[in-house]
């Protein structure tokens, strides 16, 4: 019997869009005998639809667009029984989920590893019960990533993001919030944090890969504390761009149950994944281990004790 594939796409990703090599993408996959049907999105929510709607009826369900649209498309595989394998064709402006997994940019290229890879399996989170794939932040540049115009996005891509950041660094202001990661608690004012499966966190701040493992079950928390004076901004800056974390204002602990609460109650601005999360005083986070099967290449410190899906 022929195999089916869904490929969901958002033509307005990235300042490619649609018109670049995703043609050759597709007689890729004709070629290996899939029955191909390609849905465009044409505003928010429409991938998580389609996913949600259409999904089960295919072998491989592959998203043609940027982070925020693979989120969107997960949020609707992910409410299934019967979960299809996963492709990712990354086409937005920073793909830092794609350069995380090391996925080709050329939509052909991606079509290629997708034919040619085993799925395996990868770990999602949940955020009061939507879910997100790489990162959930709050504070200081978070606000950004989701601020920056479409059109901005699509002319000068990555700095964007920056030009947002450098509007809103000025107004940065600590939080203070009780942190809970599995057993440990945290509690002090914060100016930025994140949950995270990925080597990179808003942009600018990157992970060692040594110590970040895709589906180990445990996502990374990132904490910055407030650091109060010149010097403080200095050093936090520093040891972040250095990823040698001065421990004094920055905290990097590893967790599979999160709660994150505000000390005076006020809402609290998140992006998940690239775009905006919402505003909650209190948040549950969970992390599903191997709660899908994703054509990707082998990363660092996988979690390999489970067999791989093939195709």
């Amino acid at each position: 019997m022929k195999k089916m594939l869904l490929m969901i796409i958002n033509p307005r990703s990235g300042r490619n869009k649609i018109n670049d090599d995703l043609l050759e993408a597709t007689n890729i996959f004709g070629m290996e005998g899939y029955g191909i049907t390609v849905l465009n999105t044409t505003k928010a929510g429409d991938a998580t639809e389609y996913a949600r709607e259409f999904g089960k009826d295919y072998d491989i369900v592959i998203c043609r667009g940027g982070d925020g649209t693979f989120c969107e498309m997960m949020n609707g595989i992910m409410s299934l029984d019967k979960k299809p394998l996963i492709g990712y064709i990354p086409a937005g402006t920073t793909n830092d989920l794609g350069n995380t997994l090391s996925l080709p940019m050329k939509a052909r290229k991606a079509a290629q590893l997708i034919v040619s890879e085993d799925a395996l399996p990868y770990d999602i989170g949940t955020f009061n019960g939507k879910y997100f794939t790489y990162v959930a932040s709050f504070g200081a540049l978070t606000e950004c990533s989701y601020a920056a115009p479409q059109s901005l996005k699509n002319k000068i891509g990555r700095f964007a993001y920056f030009y947002e950041a450098a509007k809103e660094i000025k107004d940065i202001h600590p939080i203070p919030l009780r942190v809970k990661v599995d057993d440990q608690v945290f509690e002090g004012e914060y100016i930025f944090g994140s949950i995270s499966n990925s080597y990179v966190i808003a942009k600018v701040i990157h992970l060692d890969p040594e110590l970040v493992c895709l589906n180990d079950g445990k996502f990374e928390v990132l904490l910055v504390e407030n650091p109060r004076n010149v010097k403080g901004w200095a050093t936090t800056l520093t040891s972040a761009v250095a990823r040698k974390f001065d421990e004094r204002y920055i905290k990097l602990v590893k967790g599979s149950h999160i709660e994150i609460e505000t000390l005076d109650g006020s809402p609290l601005p998140w992006t998940l994944d690239g775009e905006y999360g919402g505003d909650d005083n209190k948040v549950v986070i969970d992390i599903k281990k191997h709660a899908f099967n994703m054509f990707r290449p082998v990363q660092k410190n996988e979690d390999t004790e489970e067999a791989t899906i093939e195709k």
